[in-house]
């Protein structure tokens, strides 16, 4: 069960992302998602630990920034993604 809920949120990601790509478009959404990805790496080195996942990378894709900002108030409330 676990792998095709898996393969299923993959799906949804993909669906998500591509709507997001016809809506913004490639170099803005391209662009986005790098620096989230770049800022996330340095949080790590700030102190704030963040659980790395396929959940908090697929966030993090889909989100960008935002979603990024989600990542850090869930971990740093102890909601979720919380590292050690």
């Amino acid at each position: 069960m676990g792998k095709f809920f898996d393969v299923l949120l993959v799906i949804l990601a993909a669906i998500i992302f591509f709507g997001i790509l016809k809506a913004w478009g490639p170099w803005v959404l391209l662009l986005n998602i790098i620096i989230a990805l770049i800022a996330l790496k340095l949080l790590g080195w700030l102190g704030i630990r963040i659980k790395i996942n396929i959940w908090s990378i697929l966030i993090v894709l889909i989100g960008g920034i935002p979603g990024l900002l989600i990542l850090v108030f869930l971990s740093v409330t102890g909601i979720a993604f919380r590292g050690k």
